[in-house]
């Protein structure tokens, strides 16, 4: 599979840069009460995907995973189908590395809705968690009823930031027996993005200045 790395329009950056702490923020080191609903996904352009099968000594079923493009930030989309012949359930999924994200905004959603690769879920996530590590992370665990069982899918568990470039990175599944699969990860921008970026928070200073200049001279006439 290749993975494309988009690069943002000086416009996007600087919203992005700006809008960020508009966003429900994960925190660091602190689980959330819960991971919020959604009825349908949140659209956008989709950027990449994949299915990976797993299969270990305690579980194997299909590992789905994507990024889509929002035009305000990526969206990155984990799903796993538990296949009624394992032998137990998953508790827990991992997202690796979003370490370039810093203390930026994150938002976590699920959906049960079907669409693209993602097929109708049947259990949905209790609360999410984010380390100052760059792994996020959602879990079933509370009871031994609210983990991915055999037989079941989980509902789609959705990651929302502001990131404006990807790469690969990695989908992790766990139960006290640990499994991998292909995921997606936000990337550090490249000097040529963070140089637009730049470039457009100094057009924005140079204007402010000129609009300050402007008012003092209307002042000074004024007093004149």
């Amino acid at each position: 599979m290749t993975f494309t790395v988009r690069h943002g329009a000086i416009a996007l950056a600087v919203l992005a840069t700006l809008g960020s702490a508009q966003a429900t923020n994960l925190v660091a080191n602190s689980l959330t009460a819960n991971v919020d609903y959604s009825p349908t996904s949140f659209g956008g352009t989709l950027l990449a995907q994949a299915l990976t099968p797993v299969s270990n000594a305690s579980y194997n079923g299909i590992a789905r995973t994507a990024v889509y493009d929002t035009g305000t930030g990526l969206d990155f989309y984990y799903q796993f189908s538990n296949d009624a012949s394992s032998q137990n359930g998953v508790e827990r999924f991992t997202g690796y590395d979003f370490t370039s994200l810093g203390a930026t905004a994150v938002s976590v959603y699920q959906t049960d809705a079907a669409f693209d690769a993602f097929v109708a879920g049947t259990e949905m996530s209790d609360y999410a968690d984010r380390s100052a590590l760059g792994v996020i992370g959602f879990s079933f665990v509370p009871n031994g009823q609210s983990k991915v069982n055999p037989g079941a899918t989980s509902f789609t568990q959705i990651l929302r930031t502001t990131a404006r470039e990807y790469r690969p990175g990695n989908f992790g599944l766990l139960n006290g027996v640990g499994d991998n699969a292909v995921g997606f990860a936000t990337a550090v921008p490249e000097p040529e993005t963070y140089a637009m970026m730049l470039a457009g928070l100094g057009l924005m200073g140079a204007i402010a200045r000129r609009r300050n200049k402007g008012h003092a001279a209307t002042g000074s006439s004024r007093i004149a």
